[in-house]
C-alpha cells in the first residue's frame, strides 16, 4: 500500500480543544483554537529559500501582498522561481505519534505524544502537568550538502489576520499571533523570526532577513544552512486561552493552572522537545503490528479524538471533561461517549466517570412515557439528555442543545438509547472503580435506572418482551430516534428495534455488573434474559433478521452486533461468546452478521461495509465495531477488502477535513472533523478469537 499523502488531519493535545490542522495539498491549513467547526485555512509554508528560487512542500505557494489599501504605487513583487513539490514526489507516512512528509532535500515532521493521564482526583492536579501542555512539536530537515549556495529553511504562516509579534523570552525566538497561538525555538539553533505583507519579501537575494514587519499578516522561522550543510531544525508549536473556556457553567482550561501564557506554554515545549519525539516514536512503534490501513485509520482517527478533547477546571477546583463533537461543536454527546469509552478506559478511564458524573448532576431528568394504543400517560423514571450543550455553553440543566419535540427523525429525543448508554458507560467504568466507592454513591441512581429500561420496555410488567416499545413524552407528537438519526428507519428508528434491542441486553448487563448484587441487579439479568427470547422469536429469512420487528421491514443492518463489543470489552467474555450464557442470542447475531455479509446486503461495490442494507450512508467508527464483534467473537477473518475501501473513504473521500464519519457512497457528507473513530482502537485488542 502507498501511504496517503493528500489529507487533512488535526495536530492536537490532550484536553486543550486545538489543532493544528494540516495535510491538504494546496488547502494550507494551521491553529483553530477553541472551535472545532473545521481545519483553519490560512497558508502553510514550509520549504527551502535561495537566492533566485523558492520551493514549498505543496500545502500552499506564498504569493505577493497586495499593498493597493496602503499606497497604489506599492505592489508585492517576487524575483525568485517559485515553485511547489509535486503532490505525486511527496511522500507521508503517518504514524500513531508522528505525521511525516519528504520531497527530494526537505523533510517535515509533527509529533503529537500522548499516554496515559493521571486521574487529578485521586492524584492532583499536579500530576497533570506533564500530560495537559497544550503544544505539538515540528522538525524540519534540510540537505543542503549538495548545493554550492546557502539556503533558507523555512516554516512560515500566513493565517488571513494581523496582530503577530515576537516572542520575547529568554533563550527562545519565535513569533505568536495576539497571544492565542504561536511558534517558538531555541535561540541557541540559529532560527531567525520574520515578519511582512508577503513572506518572500522577508528575504533578500543575499539571504539576509528583513526586519520584522509586524504590521504584515505572514510569519514564521527560518535558518540559514551554508553550501554543503545538512541540518535539522526542531521547534514546538503552541496555543493557549485565558480566562472563561466554558458559560452555563464556569470553567477555565486546567493548562492555566500551570502556565498562565502563551509564552510559558512554548518555553516549557521547547524545553520538553527530546521528550516529546521519544514519545511520539514509542506510539508509532506500538501500531507495527496492525496492517498498514488499519495503523493508518486509527493514527488519524486518534487524532480528531484529542483535538475535540477538552479538560476543564470548575470554580471549585474540580475537573469536567468534555468531548465535543466535531463540526458540531455539541459537549458530551452521550452516544458517542459510548462509543469513545473503548479509546479512553486505555489511557484515562477516570474520564469516564467524569462524563457519568457530570450527566447524572446536570443532565439527567425524570421522564414520562407514552405507549403505543393508550392515551393516558405513565412514568418512566430517569433517562439522561443527548447532550451537555454546544460550542463551549453548557445546556440548562436537564436539557440538551439537540433535542426537540414534535418530530419523528433528525432532532428528535434520543432518551431509550441514552439510558442505555449511561448503563454501559457504568459497566466499563465499575471495572476501574477498585474500591467501589462510585457504585455505591449512585447506586440510588443506578437502581432507578433498571426500572427506568424496564418501563420503556412496556410499563405493565406483564408485557415486557425485551424490546423497546415506549416513547419519552418529551418526543411530544414525534417519536424517539437514535443516534443513526441521518439514516432511515431501520436504524434511526428507536422502537422496536433490533438495534436498540440488543444494546438493551448490554445496557442490563452494565447495570447487573454495576450494582453487583441486589434485588435490582438480579431484575437486571432477567431483563437481558427477555432480550435473549425476544431474539429467538425475531422475525428471520435465512438467517437475517430485520431491522424492525414490524412484520413488514426488510432492512438489514451491521449494528444488530454492537452490544456484543461492550461486555466483552469490559471483561465479561463469557456473555458474548457463542458458548457462553447467552450463547443463543449470540449465535442467533452471528448468523445474522454472516448472512448479510456473505449476501452483500451489507456491502457496497468496493467492498466497505454498509450499515444499512437501505442507505447509502455509513459511519466507519460503527463498523470498527462490527469488525471487532466479527473478528473477536464470530472468528471471521479480518476483511482487507474492506479495510482498504474504508481507508479510501476517509484519505480520498474525506480529504478535506480530519476524520469524518458520516460518508455516502465513498464520500464524507457529515459528522467531519470528529472524534468517534476511536473505536478503531479496537484494532489493538484483534486478532485472537474468543476461546
Amino acid at each position: 500500500m502507498r501511504e496517503p499523502v493528500d489529507f487533512h488531519t488535526h495536530h492536537g493535545a490532550f484536553g486543550a480543544y486545538g489543532s493544528f490542522t494540516l495535510g491538504r495539498i494546496g488547502a494550507g491549513g494551521g491553529f483553530n483554537v477553541h472551535d472545532g467547526r473545521g481545519p483553519a485555512r490560512g497558508g502553510i509554508h514550509i520549504g527551502v529559500v535561495r537566492s533566485d528560487t523558492a520551493r514549498f512542500l505543496p500545502f500552499s505557494i506564498p504569493t505577493p501582498a497586495d499593498l493597493k489599501a496602503f499606497a497604489v504605487e506599492l505592489e508585492g513583487k517576487d524575483f525568485r522561481e517559485v515553485s511547489t513539490w509535486p503532490a505525486e514526489s511527496v511522500e507521508r507516512r503517518l504514524g500513531w505519534g508522528t505525521d511525516s512528509w519528504a520531497a527530494s532535500e526537505i523533510s517535515f515532521r509533527l509529533a503529537t505524544p500522548f499516554g496515559p493521564v493521571p486521574d487529578p482526583r485521586a492524584l492532583g492536579w499536579d500530576a497533570l502537568r506533564p500530560h495537559i501542555l497544550p503544544a505539538v512539536w515540528a522538525e524540519m530537515e534540510l540537505d543542503n550538502s549538495r548545493s554550492r549556495e546557502p539556503a533558507l529553511a523555512v516554516f512560515g504562516l500566513t493565517p488571513g489576520d494581523t496582530g503577530a509579534g515576537p516572542v520575547g523570552l529568554p533563550g527562545l525566538v519565535g513569533a505568536d499571533l495576539q497571544g492565542l497561538w504561536g511558534v517558538a525555538a531555541p535561540a541557541a539553533s540559529g532560527a531567525t523570526p520574520f515578519a511582512g505583507f508577503a513572506f518572500l519579501e522577508s528575504f533578500g537575494q543575499d539571504l539576509t532577513v528583513a526586519t520584522p514587519h509586524w504590521l504584515g499578516t505572514s510569519f514564521g522561522l527560518c535558518w540559514r544552512l551554508e553550501p554543503g550543510e545538512r541540518r535539522r531544525m526542531r521547534f514546538a508549536l503552541g496555543w493557549h486561552l485565558a480566562g472563561p473556556a466554558t458559560s452555563g457553567l464556569s470553567t477555565r482550561y486546567a493548562y492555566n493552572r500551570h502556565w498562565k501564557d502563551l509564552g510559558e506554554i512554548l518555553a516549557e515545549a521547547v524545553a520538553r522537545t527530546d521528550t516529546a519525539w521519544e514519545t511520539a516514536r514509542a506510539r508509532d512503534a506500538e501500531l507495527e503490528k496492525l496492517t498498514p490501513e488499519r495503523r493508518w485509520m486509527l493514527a488519524h482517527a486518534t487524532r480528531g479524538y484529542f483535538g475535540n478533547s477538552q479538560l476543564l477546571e470548575r470554580e471549585d477546583g474540580t475537573p469536567a471533561y468534555v468531548v465535543n463533537e466535531g463540526e458540531y461543536c455539541m459537549m458530551n454527546t452521550l452516544d458517542l461517549s459510548v462509543d469513545q469509552v473503548f479509546f479512553e478506559r486505555r489511557f484515562f478511564p477516570w474520564a469516564v466517570r467524569e462524563i457519568l458524573d457530570l450527566v447524572a448532576d446536570r443532565h439527567s431528568f425524570l421522564d414520562r412515557l407514552k405507549v403505543p394504543d393508550r392515551t393516558d400517560l405513565v412514568e418512566g423514571g430517569v433517562s439522561f439528555c443527548h447532550d451537555m450543550g454546544v460550542r463551549n455553553r453548557f445546556s440548562d440543566p436537564g436539557t440538551s442543545s439537540y433535542e426537540k419535540s414534535g418530530l419523528e427523525g433528525c432532532f428528535s429525543h434520543m432518551t431509550f438509547e441514552q439510558a442505555c448508554n449511561f448503563a454501559l458507560l457504568a459497566g466499563h467504568w465499575s471495572a476501574h472503580d477498585v474500591d467501589g466507592k462510585w457504585r455505591e454513591g449512585r447506586r440510588g441512581l443506578l437502581e432507578s435506572l433498571v426500572e427506568s429500561v424496564e418501563r420503556r420496555e412496556h410499563p405493565d410488567p406483564a408485557l415486557r418482551r425485551g424490546i423497546p416499545g415506549t416513547d419519552s413524552v418529551r418526543c411530544g407528537t414525534g417519536t424517539e430516534i437514535t443516534t443513526y438519526d441521518s439514516l432511515d428507519p431501520s436504524l434511526a428508528q428507536a422502537r422496536g428495534n433490533l438495534y436498540t434491542t440488543v444494546k438493551l441486553w448490554s445496557a442490563y448487563l452494565g447495570l447487573e455488573r454495576a450494582l453487583g448484587d441486589g434485588p435490582a441487579a438480579r431484575r437486571a439479568a432477567a431483563g437481558a434474559r427477555r432480550v435473549e427470547r425476544a431474539l429467538e422469536t425475531w422475525p428471520c429469512d435465512d438467517g437475517v433478521l430485520p431491522a424492525l420487528d414490524d412484520g413488514r421491514s426488510r432492512s438489514a443492518i451491521l449494528p444488530a452486533v454492537e452490544g456484543l463489543v461492550h461486555p466483552l470489552t469490559w471483561g465479561d467474555a463469557d456473555a458474548a461468546s457463542p458458548e457462553g450464557r447467552y450463547s443463543e442470542l449470540v449465535r442467533i447475531l452471528g448468523r445474522h452478521l454472516e448472512a448479510v455479509l456473505e449476501s452483500d446486503l451489507c456491502r457496497f461495490p468496493d467492498g466497505g461495509w454498509r450499515i444499512s442494507s437501505t442507505s447509502d450512508n455509513s459511519w466507519p467508527s460503527k463498523i470498527w465495531i462490527a469488525q471487532h464483534a466479527a473478528e473477536r467473537i464470530f472468528r471471521m477473518p479480518p476483511d482487507a477488502k474492506a479495510d482498504a475501501a474504508h481507508l479510501q473513504w476517509l484519505s480520498e473521500g474525506c480529504a478535506d477535513w480530519g476524520f469524518t464519519d458520516q460518508i455516502q457512497n465513498g464520500k464524507g457528507i457529515g459528522s467531519k472533523y470528529y472524534p468517534r473513530g476511536v473505536t478503531s482502537i479496537l484494532f489493538l485488542d484483534g486478532g485472537a478469537a474468543l476461546g
